[in-house]
């Protein structure tokens, strides 16, 4: 199986997952999770976008050599997901000190995208490592957070029925295992073979991806946000 096939399953598994999503609303359409449904079809959307603009040339950017560019797509939706998903930790979890943290880590991803777009990468021609490599590490921590108080609260003996749990391991399993490769993605994608590497990733967000669906399916509706 060539590795373009891999790129092909992420989108499908997203479409999968923003469907079963879709189908089982009922489930959490009371809480703040419902902000992550439209994080899935956003997602979803913006990588048929990206595909197509680059297939056709439409809403990319050129650069002197004549190379084309569609990463503003990705550097914008990774910057409304960053914050969409901490908001939605932020509503989930109780502990003052905690939330305190996390709007901290909010803020402060916002100032790190503004400073990193204005004097270190270029929004259009870059994908934008500094605030992707924050941002994951932000989000690690307010998962962790919020492992700490399903083991404190009476919802650990249904945590497998409860949907944020699943969320939470989907989004861990991939930060957790592209953080590396962030680091210095713009100077890796121009070493020879190196495309073998992003299996790794593409294995990673289909696993995500359908940990999701498998939440989705599994889960129990909320009766109160986790």
């Amino acid at each position: 199986m060539s590795i373009d096939s891999f790129r092909d399953f992420i989108i499908y598994s997203e479409l999968l997952s923003a469907i079963m999503g879709t189908l089982f609303f009922y489930k959490y359409k009371h809480t703040h999770l419902k902000y992550f449904l439209f994080l899935l079809w956003y997602i979803t959307v913006t990588e048929c976008i990206g595909w197509y603009a680059r297939n056709n040339s439409v809403l990319v950017f050129f650069d002197k050599d004549g190379v084309d560019y569609n990463l503003w797509l990705f550097n914008l939706l990774y910057f409304v997901l960053f914050v969409v998903i901490l908001m939605i930790y932020l509503k989930s979890i109780y502990n003052s000190k905690q939330k305190k943290y996390i709007k901290i880590f909010i803020f402060s991803y916002v100032i790190i995208s503004i400073i990193n777009w204005t004097f270190i990468q270029n929004f259009v021609f870059e994908m934008s490592e500094l605030p992707y490599v924050s941002g994951s590490i932000f989000l690690i921590i307010t998962i962790i957070f919020y492992f700490i108080q399903l083991l404190k609260s009476d919802r650990i003996i249904i945590f497998h029925k409860t949907l944020l749990f699943w969320i939470s391991v989907g989004l861990l399993i991939f930060h957790t295992g592209t953080i590396p490769f962030s680091l210095k993605y713009n100077d890796y994608t121009v070493f020879p073979g190196i495309h073998k590497l992003y299996l790794i990733i593409y294995i990673l967000a289909i696993t995500m991806y359908l940990i999701f669906t498998f939440g989705f399916i599994w889960s129990k509706r909320v009766e109160k946000i986790d």
